[in-house]
């Protein structure tokens, strides 16, 4: 269910390439699906967590584009 609510609400993220999105959409979802774990718990794995890690710190992902896909989803 989180998967699913994950990609609707950021199906119009614009991040310039398509793992990009989906990477947004695992960290998205694993962190709803447990709000009071730390990001390695919710994560899994140390891949995701260093996945999620790598993703943040991205000079190509801006926070800008993602609240502009939550406020169009809205």
């Amino acid at each position: 269910m989180t998967a699913e609510w994950a990609v609707a609400e950021l199906q119009f993220a614009c991040l310039g390439d398509r793992r990009r999105q989906k990477r947004l959409v695992r960290i998205v979802s694993d962190l709803a699906s447990q709000p009071h774990a730390t990001v390695p718990q919710a994560s899994g794995d140390w891949a995701a967590t260093q996945g999620a890690y790598d993703f943040w710190s991205s000079p190509r992902v801006s926070s800008e584009a993602i609240a502009r896909a939550h406020q169009r989803s809205t």
